[in-house]
């Protein structure tokens, strides 16, 4: 019976040490509310107005936590071929001359018979000349077709506030911006629409520009629809308040773990209490 009584009351005293401390942490909580508000009226942000992310939400945006692969993008008129990439070519009636081909590292196709076929910096149209010409010395009226399977020669990359940032391999030469934004998801409800930034790389001097996106997808005004080629990065920036939040989040998360440990704790011995 006294064995009992000392568990009972050490348990007792476990309780109320937590309930000290969540009184505290109701305290710092408060705390930390006021310091959010001060710094959102500090960086001038008014909520008394309809937000930019507001109106992208009327209109339709991806969630954050949407997950999925990137997709190929564009549609481009043409398409250079490039390294990596992957071919299909058929020969009609001329099985041993057809078949799929990879675009190696020295930018060639190693075709049967003929040898090395340069197809790196050309079309599909091209490639299919240049078949032409080179298999008139094994048939005499060569039909080709030349099909891209694989396109893996040319990417953009996507970064930041979208549905799905990553990197994109693109279909044509060139795709504009709105167009990628919309094959990535659109943006989230955190992002800065009014200072995206598109960086044209370059191995010493890569450039950027800032773009208001929002004129673009939700006004129509296309001045700075640019284009974007291979090798191009767009960045989404999120805004002040919600890195301010993010930041808020990942410095009570401790706090608030704690916080749901007592709750269950306290539960449990109500429980056994019936």
């Amino acid at each position: 019976m006294t064995l009992f009584i000392n568990i009972y009351e050490k348990i007792h005293m476990l309780i109320l040490e937590k309930r000290r401390m969540l009184v505290k942490l109701n305290k710092f909580f408060a705390f930390t509310g006021l310091v959010t508000i001060f710094l959102i009226v500090f960086c001038g942000q008014s909520f008394a107005r309809k937000s930019s992310s507001e109106i992208v939400s009327s209109l339709g945006y991806q969630d954050d936590q949407t997950k999925s692969f990137p997709a190929i993008i564009g549609e481009g008129d043409t398409y250079t071929l490039g390294k990596d990439d992957v071919i299909e070519i058929v020969v009609r009636n001329q099985e041993e001359f057809s078949g799929v081909f990879v675009i190696g590292p020295d930018g060639n196709i190693q075709y049967k018979f003929v040898g090395d076929v340069k197809a790196e910096g050309l079309n599909k149209e091209q490639v299919k000349e240049i078949l032409i010409e080179k298999l008139k010395k094994y048939v005499k009226f060569p039909e080709v077709s030349v099909v891209i399977l694989a396109y893996r020669s040319k990417f953009v990359y996507i970064l930041g506030e979208v549905g799905r940032p990553g990197k994109y391999p693109m279909k044509g030469d060139a795709i504009s911006l709105r167009d990628a934004i919309v094959s990535a998801g659109l943006p989230t409800r955190s992002a800065a629409l009014r200072r995206i930034y598109v960086v044209k790389s370059d191995r010493y001097h890569p450039t950027q520009k800032k773009i208001d996106l929002f004129k673009i997808l939700y006004k129509g005004i296309t001045k700075d629809n640019v284009d974007l080629v291979p090798g191009d990065i767009v960045v989404v920036p999120s805004t002040i308040p919600s890195e301010i939040n993010r930041a808020l989040a990942n410095l009570l998360a401790p706090f608030s773990r704690a916080r749901s440990a007592d709750s269950l704790i306290t539960h449990d011995w109500g429980d056994s209490d019936d």
